[in-house]
Parts: structure tokens; sequence; C-alpha cells
């Protein structure tokens, strides 16, 4: 296979600077759960995160990926949601990395990208 196309011509420069689409997952307790667009979190059944724990509200937070970035948002949950130790307001969207530690009540979620 000739590598100067991909490597050193516009057509393989050109494709060298497309993003590709990164696949990520959320991690909670060894299980790992496909985050294409967006992951509700909270007690009830229809949630995609089902996560039992009286501490949780029924639709606690979702994690949602937009253009290529992901954000946590709570939604107004009784006993709040921490990124990196700090309770992040209801309603406001919060990027969020694969590096960063997000807690809901006790339970520690956070997101890995998949390569």
């Amino acid at each position: 296979m000739d590598e100067t196309i991909y490597t050193s011509s516009p057509v393989g420069k050109r494709l060298k600077a497309i993003k590709r689409n990164e696949k990520c997952c959320v991690l909670f307790n060894g299980k790992r759960v496909p985050l294409i667009t967006k992951i509700t979190i909270g007690r009830e059944k229809d949630n995609d995160l089902i996560l039992d724990n009286k501490l949780i509200s029924r639709y606690h937070a979702y994690i949602q990926k937009i253009k290529n970035e992901y954000y946590i948002r709570d939604l107004h949950s009784a006993n709040g949601t921490f990124v990196n130790g700090k309770q992040i307001e209801s309603d406001k969207y919060y990027k969020i990395t694969s590096r960063d530690t997000i807690v809901i009540a006790n339970m520690e979620v956070s997101i890995q990208r998949e390569l």
C-alpha cells in the first residue's frame, strides 16, 4: 500500500484533518453504556442508566453529546450532581471529559472515549 496518498497528497492532508467520530461510553460499576447522543440517569425504569439508590431522583441528570463534546445537566435533583467535587447548577450544561469525576448521590459515573 502506498502511504504517500494518506500523508503527503492534498487529499491525504484533508482526510487527516477530518476528526474521526470517536465512540464514547458511560462507565458505572464496571458496566459500559454506549453514549451516542444522550443518556438519562435516574431511578425510574425508563432511564438509560438506572441507579437503584433512594438518594437519586427518579430523573436525576443526563449526559449529552453536542458536536464532539460531552455535557452533563442536572434535572433539579433532590441531592444534586457533582463534577470534580463541586455541585453543578440545575438546568445548565457543564462540559465534561474522561478526566472528570462525576458523583450522583454516593455513586461515581464517568465517561470514557474508545478508539
